[in-house]
């Protein structure tokens, strides 16, 4: 059976795919749980905005229309990963197609900040609901 993405799926086959089932009992996993859940995409949210704001700073400084990112450990150069390389031409479609490359542009990177405020108000705002209206389903140390 050939593989199928899972923004391609429907809900009950990714359920299906988990061992979950509908409802609130089908879950797996507790409030408590949901809650780290959410508070850790919280933090990873605030770590991509900062590399993106890295990212943005190094390229507002250039004066190149394209920027490469490049996440490839194993090239021969120096092994360094997030290389960035400034381009005034836009990159050939083997550079497009590398996984492991990412083209920003300067409209790029600021929908891709703006993408992870988002995020970033959407768990924190979130985080502050259920713990004002059910505090008890928040972890404490």
């Amino acid at each position: 059976m050939p593989y199928i993405p899972f923004d391609l799926r429907s809900d009950a086959d990714i359920r299906s795919s988990f061992g979950m089932s509908a409802g609130e009992a089908g879950r797996g996993f507790d409030t408590a749980t949901l809650n780290r859940v959410y508070a850790d995409q919280l933090i990873r949210s605030r770590g991509r905005y900062a590399h993106h704001r890295t990212l943005y700073a190094a390229f507002v400084g250039g004066e190149s229309r394209f920027m490469l990112e490049n996440l490839d450990e194993a090239e021969e150069s120096d092994g360094t990963p997030a290389k960035l390389a400034f381009a005034d031409v836009e990159p050939g479609p083997e550079v497009m197609a590398n996984p492991l490359i990412m083209v920003w542009t300067e409209r790029a990177l600021l929908e891709a900040l703006t993408e992870e405020r988002a995020m970033q108000d959407f768990f924190a705002d979130l985080l502050d609901e259920l713990a004002t209206t059910d505090p008890e389903a928040m972890a404490t140390a």
